[in-house]
């Protein structure tokens, strides 16, 4: 699979999960730099996970707050994912005056699992794209976007997120 940034094209790493996948388990980091297991916290509630190549870039960072904004008007979690270290989302929160829940893939182990490495400047990155999980752990949502520098169509995500519900 390729995705683009800029218009050149960058290959992406392994095959991305699909619609009706279980959502694959990982080890992840929170903010306060503990590990989780994804699974556990994608038990019991719809679930969207927002995942940017970095969240201190400017599309990333619009991604990150307008998933925060529709979040906070609704009943599900969600989760920013990306290879920014905890002290990195530790910072942007404050920033932004935010308290978005935040999850590092510090040591890769998401970004295999779910398909989505990519390499863009000589660094391993996780492409943009957005996951909506229902309670009991499927996939019924998936979108990579296509060009890396733009953000995520909302609206098909909320429409999942609403059905589900």
């Amino acid at each position: 699979m390729q995705v683009t940034f800029l218009g050149d094209p960058i290959e992406v790493k392994g095959q991305p999960v699909q619609v009706g996948d279980s959502a694959p388990d990982a080890k992840v980091k929170d903010i306060q730099g503990q590990e989780q297991s994804l699974a556990d916290l994608l038990k019991g509630k719809v679930t969207v996970l927002s995942v940017v190549p970095d969240v201190t870039t400017q599309t990333c960072h619009l991604q990150t707050k307008k998933f925060a904004e529709l979040a906070a008007e609704g009943d599900w979690n969600f989760y920013t994912i990306s290879r920014n270290l905890p002290s990195e989302f530790k910072q942007w929160n404050e920033d932004n005056h935010l308290n978005v829940q935040t999850l590092t893939d510090e040591s890769g182990e998401f970004g295999d699992q779910y398909g989505l490495v990519i390499n863009l400047g000589g660094k391993e990155l996780l492409t943009r794209s957005v996951f909506v999980v229902d309670p009991q752990g499927v996939i019924q949502y998936r979108q990579i976007v296509e060009e890396v520098s733009e953000q995520p169509d909302y609206d098909p995500v909320i429409e999942t997120v609403n059905r589900l519900q």
